[in-house]
């Protein structure tokens, strides 16, 4: 029920009307949650922007806002009551706005009555107050090249794990005890694993790996005896037994085999729980193979696809030549016969002439110059016979230039088109020659990646001494070649390798393992890493550098530049570049999006920034000189992801649309619209050098497309809305987070789940 204009005044007794108001602090807080949201200079619905008392008087299409003096008369108040017939906010508003109390009615009313004056905005000290128990949501996840580790951002905190053992690390945290104050709306690993940057309400922090302590050498464990046993194990696995060690907890036990692998067993079972014979260089070497493979792979099909396109091309510009010379041989055989038609006509047209001159001879000749009917019939013929002739000497002429300018347009385009054939006979023997040299590369990364998958199947060195650590978690061998090499039990993925000098091999007391070399020195490996605060950009010590949340971070692919990207909403999209080792801004874009930034991507080489906002819009910055290379139009709702393929040559955006749009950078236009989402596409990554992109979405899918558009995979009837995915460079490990807070873990290849970690 609204007030009567006596009850209203009453009201504002003597709260308001005895007071100076001030606009920032009292009208502008309800004015930004209701109104605002939809008046503002991205929006300005029925063209009235109301962020400023100058911009409400100013007005829209119905006129000025307000009248200063007359807040009973003003639109704007008049709206908030809805009186004639208007109606501020609109019912079902898609803001969340709702209609303003009749105290603020009468404050905004009172305001305008004291003249609208505008003031001076006051930085505000945000009081924080703890999260409500239970809201874990996961926005953001991050994982690292090497798929070892992963990251999630689970409200204020951030969870680590490392997936080779498939067990949670913890959570990093500064001493208060979380990580950010708000919630974490942004991770990203550096490429080389070593920093990870968060991202949270007018903040971003770096967190750096730290070494681990060196292990402390612990006690030999004791010998296994039990010879029925090492005996049915030595069948089992058809290899001898060089030597083992029980594990702490004696239930497994621990064998270097004379093959060269190194095996752990379930001695309740009698079966090899995990087998070990890749090295820590070979897992990097055949990461390696595998990326130049993929590369290569979508180098030939680019090429190809190049070669096909010039190829149709040119069968489509032999049509046009054949047509081109077929005319300009029809034109050349009828110019003769145009040519021979001019003399008859230039002669008929000057014996009309002669005929003509002399019958006005005649007349003149007249007696008093008037002629008799006679001559001047005469005339009239003959001028007659003249106009005729003429008529036909024009066309005799038109019809020779005519001709000859077809003969010439037709030789102009056999010479344009023989050009346009030589020209793409270059591009096509480039195209091809490229073909050929990527086929050539892949032909031979794939032949290495065979020889070092048989040469691993194969170890030559053989495992002198070896060790499970304290916790079970890890295996370790000191083979003949004075090389150690740590794995992880669970995926046997090598984790850890060193050189080190002969010796017994012994758990670490803290972790880790020891070698004892035969002079007694020890050789530790080192013990869990951990990470450290290393800079805050922004939060109370640079309060003005972000205007609200920051929702994108990523780290440029060596690793010196970090982009930052948010904004206030609906009015600004920011984009920030720092220098990593130092913390100084090194480039800043303000309002580089008429929204706030959610997503970004450094393309491979680092020259372009990538980013996506709430304006529906996505950009390419160039990154040295911060000139907008690109813009993108085409979703209908915010941009929440872009991704660069390895080769630059396609953009990828996730729209909140339910749609994914690959963009052709060369061309600058749209490649694929890919459609199948039924809710909001959260995040987009291309998996490696391949032209296969993972998404996250909204509709409980994690779904893998390739840039075409064909479905190659998905993971469906996740619990909960997907807010975030990630894949390692390889596909092999992939993670996925969202509202039930669960951070699950996948095998990027077939889609089988590997672990699932819930929130603390």
């Amino acid at each position: 029920m609204k007030l009567t204009p006596l009850l209203a005044f009453a009201f504002v007794t003597p709260a308001v009307r005895g007071m100076e108001l001030d606009y920032y602090r009292d009208i502008y807080p309800f004015l930004k949650t209701n109104c605002i949201s939809c008046h503002n200079k991205t929006t300005t619905k029925a063209g009235l922007n109301m962020e400023t008392p100058e911009l409400m008087k100013q007005g829209g299409d119905g006129g000025p806002g307000l009248i200063p003096g007359k807040g009973s008369e003003s639109l704007v108040v008049l709206a908030s009551k809805h009186e004639q017939d208007l109606e501020m906010p609109p019912a079902n508003n898609k803001s969340g706005a709702v209609n303003l109390t009749d105290e603020e009615i009468a404050r905004f009313s009172a305001w305008i009555d004291q003249g609208a004056k505008s003031s001076v905005q006051q930085e505000r000290q945000v009081v924080w107050q703890a999260l409500a128990t239970g809201v874990h949501p996961i926005y953001t996840v991050a994982l690292t090249r090497d798929g070892q580790f992963a990251a999630c951002g689970r409200s204020n905190e951030i969870a680590l794990y490392d997936l080779a053992t498939q067990q949670p690390i913890g959570e990093i945290a500064e001493p208060n005890g979380s990580a950010h104050r708000a919630l974490v709306q942004a991770l990203a690993f550096s490429d080389d694993g070593k920093r990870l940057a968060s991202g949270s309400f007018r903040e971003v922090k770096i967190w750096r790996r730290q070494p681990g302590a060196p292990a402390q050498p612990g006690p030999a464990p004791a010998p296994f005896t039990d010879e029925a046993t090492l005996k049915k194990i030595g069948v089992t696995a058809k290899v001898a037994l060089l030597n083992h060690t029980l594990a702490a907890n004696g239930k497994r036990l621990i064998t270097g085999c004379a093959d060269g692998t190194v095996r752990v067993w379930d001695l309740a079972k009698a079966s090899a729980v995990a087998t070990f014979s890749e090295r820590l260089p070979d897992r990097q070497r055949l990461r390696e193979l595998g990326w130049s493979i993929a590369r290569q792979t979508l180098e030939q099909t680019h090429h190809k696809a190049e070669s096909t396109r010039i190829e149709a091309q040119n069968k489509a510009l032999d049509e046009l030549l054949k047509k081109a010379k077929d005319a300009q041989v029809a034109m050349e055989k009828t110019l003769p016969e145009k040519r021979r038609a001019l003399p008859p006509a230039e002669t008929a047209k000057a014996e009309s002439q002669k005929a003509v001159d002399e019958v006005k001879a005649k007349i003149a000749a007249a007696p008093g110059g008037q002629p008799d009917a006679a001559l001047t019939k005469q005339l009239t013929d003959a001028q007659e016979k003249l106009l005729t002739a003429t008529t036909a000497l024009t066309v005799a002429q038109a019809g020779v230039s005519a001709t000859q300018s077809n003969i010439d347009d037709a030789k102009a385009d056999v010479t344009r088109i023989t050009t346009t054939q030589a020209e793409n006979a270059k591009l096509l023997a480039s195209a091809k020659a490229a073909e050929s040299s990527a086929k050539t590369s892949h032909d031979a990364a794939a032949a290495e990646l065979t020889k070092l998958k048989a040469a691993i199947a194969k170890p030559s060195s053989k495992p002198q001494a070896v060790a499970l650590s304290k916790d079970g978690q890890h295996a370790a061998a000191l083979f003949d070649d004075g090389i150690l090499t740590v794995w992880a039990v669970a995926t046997s993925l090598p984790v850890e390798q060193l050189k080190v000098a002969p010796g017994s091999l012994v758990p670490g007391l803290n972790g880790g393992f020891v070698v004892m070399s035969t002079e007694g020195k020890a050789q530790p490996t080192a013990t869990a890493a951990s990470w450290k605060l290393e800079r805050v950009l922004g939060g109370e010590a640079q309060p003005g550098l972000f205007v609200d949340r920051v929702n994108a971070v990523r780290f440029s692919p060596d690793g010196k530049i970090l982009a930052t990207g948010g904004g206030e909403l609906s009015r600004s999209g920011d984009v920030h570049c720092f220098d990593v080792a130092t913390g100084k801004p090194i480039a800043t874009w303000t309002e580089r999006h008429a929204d706030t930034v959610l997503s970004l991507d450094f393309s491979p080489d680092g020259r372009w920034l990538a980013s996506g906002g709430s304006d529906k819009i996505a950009k390419v910055t160039e990154v040295t000189t911060g000139k907008a290379l690109q813009l993108f139009e085409g979703h209908t709702h915010y941009v929440m992801g872009v991704a660069f393929r390895s080769d630059a040559r396609v953009l990828a955006t996730a729209g909140a649309d339910g749609m994914v749009l690959t963009w052709d950078m060369q061309l600058g236009e749209r490649k694929t619209k890919i459609e199948g989402w039924t809710k909001e596409v959260t995040s987009l990554q291309f998996i490696g050098a391949t032209n296969q992109i993972v998404t996250s979405a909204g509709d409980n899918r994690l779904r893998i497309v390739n840039d075409s558009g064909t479905e190659v995979r998905a993971l469906n009837k996740l619990p909960d809305f997907m807010q975030a995915a990630a894949i390692s460079p390889d596909g092999s490990t992939l993670i996925g987070g969202g509202e039930d807070s669960v951070l699950r873990v996948w095998d990027g290849t077939n889609g089988k789940e590997l672990a699932a970690f819930g929130s603390p």
